[in-house]
């Protein structure tokens, strides 16, 4: 019996981010291939994290040159089904509807992986663009990273989506408890102006100015917000001995700054699921977040995590200050955040979601 075959087209690494991470963990499941004949499609277009979002003439000439790939995969290899990660909102997105037509014409079984958030928004935009998003999403099923993410497609899709929270692979067998005088407080994401870097920094002043104890890292790679800046800042601010700025950290040495971390923060003002929050969840490290897109889905306010409104030094000072005076609630949110990882976001618990969708799909009579 022929296997049913699956064409996936997605942004794979470079460059590093969450969904290029959790596109990556979706083509190497190991258990495509026993069920599956698949071929991959990736989305080259952008080799940095500057790149994103910019058109360039390189790219341009790269897109003509991908539409004949599409074309020629669609043509030779007729997949069965075909898995998308489309960029459901800005410029990139005109260029997914048009590779969406063109799989609408070769394939009527297609699955939209949304890893990003804005679609609302978009659609009221103006009628050329609702109208556009609705046509795209016309016979498509989706996948959405959560049930408060199911919001943001609500006015230019009817069916109900699947919901899949993203899954990562189980990195650390126990939960380290800290002795530290002085407990330590990690932002481990790109420096960006957008993931609330900023308002972290100023929230440290403030800490450093009501007496609080603490040692902090940043860690992650520049975007719109340079290490310079960062440390620049942490110096106006009286605080540069209590921060180290150190840029990127990948593989074991971004677990080494995970396993040291008494708190983790993401004070972000837009996220859809961040596998970072993850990841210090299956460390036991407690998270203070904003409440944002589907984060307040992965944290139990006051049980797992902390929740704090977007852009509120105040808020988030007031929290990282309720955890750093208090060790037992720490550890204790610690390791309810690692039972609740363990429980609904490890690797294996998001393949067993993703195949059960795509058997769905595969075997749906309305698909045929």
């Amino acid at each position: 019996m022929m296997k049913p075959r699956i064409l996936f087209i997605v942004q794979l690494p470079p460059p590093i981010h969450g969904v290029t991470v959790m596109n990556q963990y979706t083509v190497d499941n190991p258990g495509w291939k026993a069920k599956y004949d698949v071929k991959t499609l990736p989305l080259h277009f952008g080799q940095t994290l500057d790149d994103i979002g910019k058109i360039t003439p390189s790219k341009m000439v790269h897109l003509v040159g991908f539409i004949f790939r599409l074309c020629r995969t669609l043509i030779t290899f007729k997949p069965s089904m075909v898995y998308f990660t489309i960029v459901p909102t800005g410029k990139i997105f005109y260029r997914d509807a048009l590779f969406t037509a063109l799989i609408k014409l070769f394939c009527r079984r297609i699955i939209f992986h949304l890893h990003k958030k804005g679609i609302e928004e978009m659609a009221a935009g103006s009628r050329y663009k609702r109208w556009l998003l609705r046509k795209t999403f016309k016979g498509i099923r989706v996948i959405c990273l959560s049930e408060k993410l199911t919001a943001d497609i609500r006015t230019i899709y009817e069916p109900k989506p699947f919901v899949l929270p993203n899954g990562i692979e189980i990195m650390n067998k126990r939960i380290v408890e800290h002795n530290d005088a002085a407990p330590r407080i990690l932002y481990l994401s790109n420096l960006v102006i957008g993931k609330g870097i900023e308002v972290f920094l100023q929230s440290l002043v403030e800490l450093h100015k009501q007496g609080c104890h603490f040692h902090a890292r940043v860690v992650g790679a520049p975007v719109d917000y340079s290490i310079e800046q960062a440390k620049a800042f942490c110096a106006a601010g009286g605080i540069a001995h209590l921060v180290d700025v150190v840029g990127p950290r990948f593989g074991a040495d971004k677990f080494a700054e995970l396993e040291m971390a008494d708190i983790f923060v993401l004070p972000s003002f837009s996220e859809c699921v961040p596998l970072s929050i993850l990841e210090a969840m299956q460390f036991g490290v407690p998270v203070v977040a904003t409440c944002v897109g589907g984060i307040p889905d992965i944290l139990q306010d006051g049980v797992n995590g902390l929740l704090v409104p977007p852009g509120s030094v105040k808020d988030l000072t007031a929290r990282l200050k309720q955890l750093l005076s208090d060790k037992r609630t720490r550890l204790q949110m610690g390791y309810s955040a690692r039972e609740r990882f363990m429980q609904k976001y490890t690797l294996s618990k998001f393949y067993d979601g993703l195949t059960g969708i795509f058997e769905q799909v595969l075997y749906d009579k309305k698909g045929k």
